[in-house]
């Protein structure tokens, strides 16, 4: 009897093994997917911003070969050539990448594929060596996915920067490397350099960054035929500045002209300090030289706006001992700039534009106020930013 039941116990358990082992799903294997690039699209070895609406390259693919029938996710990778271990790759994010059942294509425009060199660490504006792959992912979960690559294909390319045209104020005898510095709007822009900066008496040279914004061998202007004129001649003399204060430094090197307007303070104005006053009537700021801020405590009226701005006064800056907060009156006084808020947070731009850039105070429009403590940050050009800290009473 013992011997009939210890076989069927072992029947079972063998019929059990068995069945589990029949059981297992398909194991999934790299058996690799061809990338291939389309012949009949030269790709430009020169990236220039005149094209960037025309298309660098199109790609297509096989469908990743796990083994079993399985359905795959993929990205296109860049990286740098030199990249033996490949861990600085960047990833295409655009439009023009299109996978259904039956294809699988990437398009690249030369903007696009300009941007994703600008992302590598290893970026220059000279001639950069670089490879583009398929990354095919099988799996939601990235700690177990399944990944291939398919073949790399090898561009030999230089690209545009997208960094912000720079020019440093350079007194004579110091770098340019520690000098201010004024920032254009946009990468291809010459016209509007600006810049917020604290100048000793002494005289200067604006020095032009090169296409990577590097002042390793910078172009020189110094005072053309007049007073607000530039000129690159090397005989060209300095500028001269003859106040120690707080500047905004303005450049267009479309008619090599400049700018310095100095200013007294910054501060803010509008509903949320006091209501009636008009832009005129300013609080001014404290400036933090070692810091490079302009800050100031005071309480601001919930739910109402404000804006900064900065100010010359022409004569003594008297400040009205006057509660909640004390304001510095418009009289005697001329108008620098104003900064608005942008789409970014706590970002501020020039915008003197009523009822845009607007900044609220935080709470209901209820005529009750909150004590902040406002710092401003105008140090870094075209990167202006502000802290709006609620303080305890």
């Amino acid at each position: 009897m013992k011997n009939i039941v210890k076989t069927i116990i072992f029947v079972l358990l063998l019929v059990g093994v068995v069945s589990c082992e029949n059981d297992k799903g398909p194991t999934v294997s790299a058996d690799g997917f061809e990338l291939r690039k389309d012949t009949t699209i030269p790709s430009a070895s020169i990236l220039t911003s005149a094209t960037a609406t025309d298309v660098f390259a199109k790609f297509d693919w096989d469908r990743a070969d796990n083994g079993p029938a399985t359905v795959s996710s993929y990205v296109l990778q860049i990286f740098d050539h030199s990249d033996s271990t490949l861990s600085n790759p960047v990833e295409y994010t655009g439009s023009g990448f299109v996978v259904t059942a039956s294809s699988r294509i990437a398009t690249l425009k030369v903007s696009e594929i300009n941007t994703m060199l600008n992302q590598l660490p290893t970026f220059k504006c000279s001639e950069m060596d670089v490879d583009v792959r398929i990354k095919s992912v099988l799996g939601s979960n990235p700690n177990d996915a399944f990944v291939q690559y398919s073949n790399p294909i090898n561009f030999k390319v230089t690209a545009y920067s997208l960094k912000l045209p720079l020019m440093a104020f350079v007194k004579d005898g110091n770098s340019a490397s520690t000098e201010p510095r004024i920032a254009a709007s946009t990468p291809t822009s010459n016209t509007d350099y600006v810049g917020y900066m604290y100048l000793e008496p002494g005289n200067y040279k604006f020095y032009q960054a090169d296409a990577c914004q590097d002042f390793t061998t910078p172009t020189i202007y110094g005072l053309g035929a007049t007073v607000g004129s530039l000129s690159s001649a090397t005989s060209s003399p300095s500028i001269a500045v003859a106040i120690a204060g707080h500047y905004l430094v303005k450049v267009n090197l479309s008619n090599n002209t400049y700018t310095l307007t100095q200013f007294t303070t910054f501060g803010i104005f509008g509903t949320a300090t006091r209501s009636g006053l008009g832009t005129g009537f300013q609080v001014p700021f404290d400036y933090d030289a070692a810091t490079k801020t302009w800050s100031k405590e005071m309480d601001l009226i919930k739910g109402k706006k404000f804006k900064f701005k900065s100010n010359l006064w022409t004569g003594a800056l008297v400040v009205p001992p006057l509660p909640n907060p004390p304001y510095a009156p418009g009289t005697g006084s001329s108008s620098v700039s104003i900064l608005g808020k942008t789409t970014t947070p706590f970002s501020l731009e020039e915008n003197s534009t009523a009822g845009q850039g607007d900044i609220t105070v935080p709470g209901t429009d209820d005529g009750t106020r909150d004590k902040y403590k406002i710092v401003l940050d105008v140090s870094k050009p075209r990167n202006y930013t502000y802290k709006l800290t609620k303080v305890s009473n």
